[in-house]
């Protein structure tokens, strides 16, 4: 009996090697004909290359709980906005193609960071340029098409998409996340405000775009709280490089026929670490990125080999050094950098001209211009102006003022609002009336209320700094009638009562 259970354990035994001897050589068959067709078709240079690349394929990692996350948090949205942007169309449409492609790049790039390990400085940004590719295309649609009538939609998402961005910040992305989420708020409540009565497709649009943010911060609140998170076990940083490329190694030498029976040869050495020519150095020896990090990162040790420089050597106490050889003229040195200049301002010629019913204005310098509307529905759109007085005569729909610094604008009346956007220095005055005014990130703003429109303007400020409000003011003595001249309060106060946060003007006291 004992012999016999020896038997059926040799057998077993017998059985098993065989099995792995058979899997042994299917496998080695496998890499054999793998080997012939990676050396006749020159594609790969190596085994081991051939295997890395295998490792970040397209699939690889697709199905890590980050990758499904993410497609479960963003896809839905993403979907809807552009369904909905398809049926509004246009510019509208052809912007959120760039957001499905930015959303497709960006998937593939937390795949392959769950694959390799953290890239080093100097490969991050070509790996992130598939995303950045994305994101620039949907800001020159905006700036492309200022006068456009979408102009609102296309600003919207020109401010939102810059929060893609988080995966080069650290170590906090879920802030950055969502003041990109109030950036494009500005605008979107432009645009709700402008088609909430003419058509709802705007209304949803809006809604979906801003859940695509609201999801991303909340994605990756869970799973990149402090950045996006690497693999420190996985493959090489390098191979993300081929991965974001197409998942093929870099073109090389075509590595020579293998002889059968052989392994293939080894691949060549990589290529020598780039170098920076120094300029104006003596010996002209480049100097490699490494050693120049390794001397900024000695922080204020950098400056131990400096000499001190004497006051007989100082040329602004010493006139007479001047004169030499060794200090250029300070028009010599600067007439090179600014022969391009003229380029530059040839390339933005001033504009004021009516586009159906907006008016154009654009690119002036210190004129005075006058615009007589002949429409009520008419708008006045003025960008990138400097020094320029603008007198807007009748009534009108709106009034825009972006981009512009120590400008002057004077209008009669407006029947919805005026809006003062990123400008430095600008004066309005209202002669009439104005239902609103709106000021957002603007350093410097005076406004001027004529006495009608004193007690029914609204003003709106965000971001915004030096405002200041003037109005006629009647008193009992008519000697004292007189302008007056009030800032708005910047500083805010917030404290926290039976669970609410209570927000008041901070008023100092002497």
């Amino acid at each position: 009996m004992t012999v016999s259970n020896d038997l059926q354990g040799l057998l077993k035994r017998v059985e098993k090697a065989t099995m792995r001897l058979e899997e042994m050589a299917a496998k080695h068959a496998e890499q054999k004909a793998s080997a012939a067709n990676t050396t006749s078709s020159s594609s790969n240079n190596n085994s081991n290359i051939t295997d890395s690349n295998a490792s970040l394929s397209s699939d690889a990692g697709a199905d890590s709980k980050a990758v499904l996350e993410y497609e479960a948090a963003l896809q839905p949205y993403v979907e809807k906005f552009i369904e909905l942007s398809q049926q509004i169309g246009g510019l509208v449409d052809e912007q959120a193609q760039s957001v499905a492609a930015l959303f497709d790049a960006q998937r593939n790039f937390i795949r392959i960071a769950g694959l390799t390990t953290k890239p080093t400085m100097d490969q991050i940004p070509a790996l992130l340029e598939p995303q950045q590719q994305a994101i620039q295309k949907a800001i020159e649609i905006k700036d492309k098409n200022r006068p456009s009538d979408m102009f609102d939609n296309l600003s919207t998402v020109a401010e939102g998409i810059a929060a893609f961005g988080w995966v080069a910040v650290e170590p906090t992305p879920v802030p950055y996340i969502n003041e990109m989420k109030d950036s494009a708020q500005f605008y979107s409540n432009r645009v709700l405000k402008k088609w909430r009565e003419k058509d709802n497709r705007h209304v949803e649009w809006v809604k979906a775009f801003l859940s695509i943010l609201r999801e991303m911060a909340a994605y990756v609140k869970q799973f990149h709280t402090k950045g996006l998170v690497w693999n420190p076990q996985g493959e090489d940083s390098a191979q993300a490089l081929h991965a974001i490329k197409g998942g093929a190694p870099a073109a090389s030498p075509a590595a020579p026929p293998a002889s059968s029976g052989g392994a293939p040869p080894p691949a060549p050495p990589p290529p020598p670490p780039g170098t920076i020519e120094v300029a104006g150095s003596s010996s002209a020896a480049p100097v490699t990125r490494g050693a120049l990090f390794a001397d900024i990162n000695k922080g204020g040790a950098i400056t131990g080999g400096l000499r001190k420089v004497e006051k007989s050597e100082m040329t602004h106490k010493n006139p007479t050094l001047r004169a030499g050889s060794t200090v250029q003229d300070k028009a010599e040195s600067s007439s090179g950098p600014k022969q391009a200049q003229p380029q530059a301002a040839a390339q933005r010629l001033p504009r004021m001209q009516l586009q159906g019913s907006k008016w154009i204005v654009e690119n002036y310098g210190t004129e005075h211009l006058v615009i007589e509307a002949t429409e009520t529905k008419q708008t006045v759109y003025m960008f990138n102006c400097k020094g320029t007085t603008l007198e807007v005569k009748n009534k009108l729909n709106s009034i825009a003022i972006d981009g512009c610094q120590k400008c002057g604008i004077v209008f009669d009346t407006l029947v919805a609002q005026c809006e003062i956007v990123n400008c430095k220095s600008v004066q309005v005055q209202v002669r009439d009336m104005v239902a609103s005014i709106q000021i957002d990130r603007t350093d410097g703003a005076h406004v001027f209320l004529s006495e009608s429109a004193r007690d029914n303007t609204q003003i709106t400020t965000a971001k915004a700094s030096e405002v200041n409000i003037s109005f006629p003011y009647e008193t009992s003595n008519i000697e004292d009638d007189n302008f007056v001249e009030q800032p708005i309060p910047e500083q805010l106060q917030t404290v926290v009562k039976d669970g609410k946060l209570v927000t008041t003007i901070l008023e100092h006291t002497g």
